[in-house]
């Protein structure tokens, strides 16, 4: 099959996944919110707010699909021993072990993207990551990743679960560092977050996790300046970490392709 027709037929199913997942979550935000005040809060928008969420997660997935490098990064033929290589007519990854690298991946851009603007949202406006929605979609990230390391051609997966464990305990220490010298620096549900920025951002590039790191404290950085000035005053100004690292996994995977 041509690179891309393939690469078409990734970005529609990305979509479409984005489209269920953002439609589930839209409809059960008092579950996965789970406290009554903060979902009024949620909620108080109305439908035409949860339509534009639904919406922005599909457009995230269409973005974050058609960048994503299918005839290189997610192309086993680079990477794999050649023993794999030994089953598959005339050197060609096998078309199985392909589609579990393309089905895998469809998946985790796909679920990441339609949970994105809700999880942006709901940081934004009540300060906190609801476990509920982003212990599932650790789940979808490390299932599909490892899942796809077994069965696929690419050597990304493995990639991507390093990347996220690393990131992970990194962001850990960090928050258990400042809980010790009562300094603030990250919430928990960021630290839980950065196994899905990280191990998603590993898709695109195996060194994408330097440039949402960079990105995503640019973001931090801006967004803290505007609060000082909103607040006139440069201490005891608190922002919303989540958003600027989803917003930083995004765009840092995008351009990674571009600087690295």
């Amino acid at each position: 099959m041509e690179t891309g027709v393939l690469h078409g037929m990734i970005i529609g199913l990305t979509v479409l996944i984005a489209l269920a997942t953002g439609l589930v979550v839209s409809r059960t935000a008092g579950a996965w919110i789970a406290d009554s005040a903060q979902t009024a809060v949620f909620e108080r928008a109305g439908a035409a707010a949860r339509v534009r969420t639904v919406v922005t997660g599909i457009v995230i997935a269409a973005v974050a699909a058609w960048f994503l490098p299918v005839d290189t990064v997610l192309s086993g033929a680079a990477g794999r021993a050649e023993a794999a290589y030994q089953s598959a007519a005339a050197g060609a990854v096998p078309a199985v072990s392909e589609s579990v690298d393309h089905l895998a991946a469809a998946l985790i851009l796909g679920s990441v993207a339609g949970v994105t603007p809700f999880l942006i949202r709901v940081d934004v406006l009540v300060h906190r990551l609801p476990d509920r929605l982003v212990y599932p979609l650790i789940g979808i990230c490390f299932a599909a990743a490892a899942l796809a390391s077994f069965l696929g051609s690419s050597l990304v997966w493995s990639s991507a679960l390093i990347i996220g464990t690393v990131a992970t305990l990194a962001f850990a220490a960090i928050h258990l560092l400042g809980r010790v010298l009562g300094a603030r620096t990250m919430g928990l549900g960021d630290v839980k977050l950065a196994f899905i920025v990280f191990s998603t951002s590993a898709l695109y590039h195996p060194w994408a996790a330097a440039v949402v790191l960079v990105v995503m404290m640019v973001i931090a950085g801006v967004w803290a300046l505007i609060g000082a000035v909103r607040a006139r005053r440069l201490h005891g100004v608190n922002i919303a970490f989540g958003p600027a690292m989803l917003s930083g996994m995004w765009l840092g995977s995008v351009l990674a392709r571009f600087v690295l």
